[in-house]
Formats: structure tokens, C-alpha cells, sequence
């Protein structure tokens, strides 16, 4: 069965990174909607009330089936196209995404999923994908070998608390995610050079 919250992702993180990026991968999507589900965890929400679940493969990464299906279906809708495995959305893509966003229970989505997205303003795609990589769920599934990433019982979940509350007090509290988001970047960029 389709999962509302991951067709509205697909489309809105899509739709929002096209001035930055001239399509996304699925690994892409992925990356970015994992990082957003993060982004609410740091603003104190279970990160497994997301709406849908990542697995971790066997690279390590974050990938979702929910995901996947969301781009099957919109691509056999004509509300996204595929080429060369990037997707970019459509023009009745774009319709359909501005009708979800008028949805309360999606609209409350967006300021994860801008700030996840937001954050290619100054950075690469490729640069935010590699530092992502080693979160704390990530690596710590990795050497449990554990595959949900955004499951409530992840013992790594107490690490990213404890990043997100270093950063909180460094910053103050930020109601534009935005500043959070690079700075938990720039934290792991930092963590994972030393």
C-alpha cells in the first residue's frame, strides 16, 4: 500500500532541490528525507513516528521502500520523470505537491524537509550525503548490524540526542531548522576529521 507521507516527500524534496540540483537519485531522496527525519528528532519527535521506515544497506545507507514505491507510482502518473536514474518532477508533480501541502498533517512536514533541503544552498549534494553516512545510527547499525535506522528501540538514538543538546546549547533554540541543520553537519564534519 502507498504511504501518503512518502509520496509528499518525494515531491517535496524534489520540488525543492531543483534549483539546486537538476534531479535527484533515489539514493538522494533517501539521504535527504532521512535527514529531515532526523531534523525532527532534533526538535523532540520520535524519529519512529516518521510515517515510514529506513533501512540501512548493505553500503551503509539509509533507503526506504516506501520511497521507492512513492517514485514507481509517480513516474507511472506522469507526476515525475526518470532518466538516467534522476528524477525531476513534472508540472502536475508540482499541482499535486501544492495540493498536499495544504494538508495540515503534511504542511507540519515541511520545516524538516526544507531545512534538510536548504542546507544545498551551501554545500554539495554529494559533500551532506558523505558526512549523513556516519551518524550515529547509521554506524552504529553498521557494527551492530542492525538494518531499521529509524526504529525506536536503536540504542544509538541516545547519541544523537546528546549531539543535538551540544548543539542546542551552543546555538540557542532556532525555530528556522535551517540553522540546527548545518550546524549538526558541520559538528560531524568536524568529529569525523579529527
Amino acid at each position: 500500500m502507498l504511504n501518503i507521507y512518502a509520496i509528499y516527500d518525494t515531491l517535496y524534496v524534489i520540488e525543492k532541490t531543483k534549483s539546486q540540483c537538476s534531479g535527484l537519485s533515489l539514493n538522494e531522496l533517501n539521504f535527504l528525507s532521512y535527514f529531515a527525519c532526523l531534523l525532527s528528532l532534533y526538535q523532540g519527535h520520535p524519529v519512529s513516528e516518521w510515517g515510514y521506515s529506513f533501512l540501512r544497506n548493505n553500503q551503509g545507507a539509509p533507503i526506504s521502500a516506501e520511497l521507492l514505491e512513492s517514485c514507481q507510482m509517480l513516474v507511472q502518473q506522469g507526476e515525475l520523470q526518470k532518466q538516467d536514474m534522476i528524477y525531476t518532477i513534472t508540472e502536475r508533480g508540482t499541482q499535486r505537491m501544492s495540493f498536499f501541502t495544504e494538508l495540515s498533517e503534511l504542511k507540519s512536514r515541511n520545516p524538516y524537509l526544507d531545512a534538510a533541503c536548504n542546507c544545498l544552498l551551501i554545500d554539495s549534494i554529494v559533500s551532506i550525503l558523505s558526512i549523513i553516512s556516519k551518524d550515529a545510527l547509521i554506524t552504529e547499525s553498521m557494527v551492530h548490524e542492525l538494518k531499521c535506522l529509524n526504529s525506536g528501540d536503536n540504542s544509538a538514538l541516545s547519541i544523537l540526542h546528546e549531539q543535538f543538546d551540544l548543539i542546542k546549547r551552543a546555538i540557542g533554540d532556532h525555530r528556522n531548522l535551517f540553522i540546527p541543520a548545518t550546524s549538526w553537519l558541520l559538528y560531524l564534519r568536524q568529529k569525523n576529521v579529527a
